[in-house]
């Protein structure tokens, strides 16, 4: 086929096909145009007392809670947002993730007003995604992606510190204007820059780790609060050696909040939770280790496998809307000849009581049984009978995956026994309904036998 006559999408699950494809973030084309809540840019800073919020977010008690800015549809998360406040706000701390270098400095779709559309949230994090720059993992990014990059230019070309070559390598300056751009945006929680760590040169990523963190923090001011990020493929979890001197470099350092990125594998499912279970043991001796030393741990980009990841120590843990936003996976490319006939979407949502998302048609086959129904909330209530609004979908996913973080955070008995009864609910669920609506492929939740084999 030639390029001319190719659609192209970017999907992360070795499962998906073409249909698959239709509901997937077609981010080789740039962003999403749908047009977002009207609101000013802020050309202010926060002031002293929005970084005192965040710092008590940070303090433990509570897990955060952080929502993802998606490629599409993001118009909806102040409302979904506002609602997960209003339900559960006692219960976790609430924050939101900005990725900067996919995203514009001003306007309605800029960085500013997406903090000022979500200030009910007192983490606001715009997170500079520097692993992403050509000279870190970007040049294997575009390769994954059939040559495109995974910030685009449209975007990307708007921050220097993103697209400035720099051909003496990392510096103290770059770094401080990794920054300072953060803080020009309004963001509460500060990054680091979160260059990619290659397992190959273990000492010289450490390094560069080291001073990036170094340099960050002589250029953070006292009120303001930093977080270590960490940018990683899975082999630093599951490789003993490289976890260890991982493990090493974090509690040596008298930072206390980290924010650990993991490249996952191509997912078995759209929409699936990681089921490898070496990595996921990687993730109970991060988060345990973290816990026992009081560090406070982030798992950015994980979905459910961040919730599960708070039973095991983990402080907090964000999601979204798009695959994109629920996990940093590998992906590929899928190409169907644009006069090919394109088949019919298939709609997904997630399904609390299985705690996984399933196609529409077996939801309803759930709902049906004995003792389920519908979900009530207002984001399903709204949906148009016969048609499907994914943006809708996605609220209802952030407001589910809220009650469940809360609903563990809140057990008499713990945040793990918590946990481990949610989990076991999902498990019996499954098993009693499978004999009558078959769960197969991508509806088959392969995740819950590996969490609670890992929560006993």
């Amino acid at each position: 086929m030639s390029g001319d006559d190719e659609l192209h999408f970017v999907v992360d699950s070795a499962n998906a096909d073409f249909s698959d494809a239709e509901t997937i973030d077609e981010d080789l084309f740039g962003w999403d145009a749908e047009a977002e809540i009207d609101a000013e840019a802020l050309d202010e800073s926060f002031d002293e007392e929005r970084f005192d919020a965040a710092r008590q977010c940070l303090e433990g008690g509570k897990p955060l809670f952080l929502i993802q800015r998606s490629h599409q549809h993001s118009s909806i998360i102040p409302a979904a947002l506002n609602r997960i406040n209003a339900l559960y706000g006692n219960s976790l701390n609430l924050g939101v993730v900005a990725p900067v270098p996919r995203m514009r400095p001003t306007g309605q779709s800029g960085i500013p007003t997406f903090f000022h559309n979500t200030a009910v949230a007192p983490i606001q994090i715009a997170d500079p995604e520097c692993f992403a720059r050509p000279d870190s993992f970007g040049t294997m990014l575009a390769d994954q992606r059939d040559g495109k990059p995974y910030a685009g230019t449209s975007t990307s070309g708007k921050w220097p510190f993103f697209s400035r070559p720099l051909p003496s390598g990392w510096t103290e300056e770059w770094v401080k204007e990794v920054v300072r751009t953060q803080r020009d945006l309004g963001a509460t929680v500060l990054l680091t820059p979160g260059l990619w760590m290659d397992p190959s040169d273990r000492s010289a990523s450490l390094q560069n780790l080291r001073d990036c963190v170094s340099w960050a923090r002589d250029e953070t001011r006292d009120h303001e609060n930093l977080a270590v990020n960490v940018t990683i493929p899975y082999a630093w979890l599951t490789t003993a050696r490289l976890r260890d001197s991982l493990l090493a470099e974090l509690l040596d350092m008298d930072e206390d909040v980290f924010y650990v990125r993991v490249r996952w594998p191509l997912l078995a499912q759209p929409y699936g939770q990681l089921a490898s279970p070496e990595i996921l043991d990687g993730y109970v001796e991060l988060s345990s280790v973290c816990e026992e030393n009081d560090k406070f741990l982030i798992l950015p980009n994980t979905a459910l496998t961040g919730w599960v990841a708070l039973a095991w120590g983990a402080s907090g843990f964000s999601t979204g809307i798009g695959t994109g936003e629920r996990s940093f996976a590998d992906t590929k490319v899928i190409k169907i000849k644009r006069t090919t006939p394109r088949p019919a979407p298939t709609n997904r949502t997630f399904r609390r009581s299985l705690l996984h998302v399933v196609d529409v048609a077996t939801d309803a086959l759930l709902s049906a049984l004995p003792g389920q129904g519908g979900c009530g909330c207002e984001f399903c209530r709204a949906q148009t009978p016969g048609l499907w609004d994914k943006a809708k979908s996605g609220a209802h996913y952030l407001l589910k995956t809220a009650e469940i973080v809360a609903g563990a955070s809140d057990h008499s008995r713990g945040r793990r026994a918590g946990t481990r009864s949610i989990a076991r609910g999902a498990r019996d669920f499954r098993d009693s309904a499978s004999p009558l609506v078959p769960l197969s492929n991508a509806n088959e939740p392969r995740h819950l036998d590996l969490w609670l084999d890992r929560l006993r």
